[in-house]
């Protein structure tokens, strides 16, 4: 009689053991959709950043390009674009000098 109950509380703990894989599996399942969820809604919003990133940077530039009443920051950053400007014109002078040659 002994062995019959060993085996039957062996039984009953097995499928409670299923029971715990079938709901862990359900689970690890859901979290799995929701991580993927996540992730799409996370790739949405960087581009979304880095398009209003490029936005700010076009505003700046065209802040910057009409320079009534600017600030120092915008100063100086007008300076910078400029100087990217020249360097990019003296590039070009040099490679169509190159071409020239």
């Amino acid at each position: 009689m002994e062995l019959e109950q060993y085996i039957q509380r062996i039984e009953d703990k097995l499928h409670q053991l299923l029971k715990k894989l079938q709901q862990t599996q359900a689970d690890n399942a859901m979290l799995r959709e929701q991580l993927s969820l996540h992730q799409s809604e996370l790739k949405e919003q960087e581009a979304t950043i880095a398009s209003l990133d490029e936005k700010l940077k076009l505003a700046k530039i065209a802040t910057a390009t009409q320079g009534n009443g600017l600030s120092e920051d915008e100063q100086a950053f007008r300076r910078e674009v400029r100087g990217k400007i020249n360097d990019y014109i003296r590039e070009i002078d040099r490679c169509i000098a190159m071409l020239n040659s």
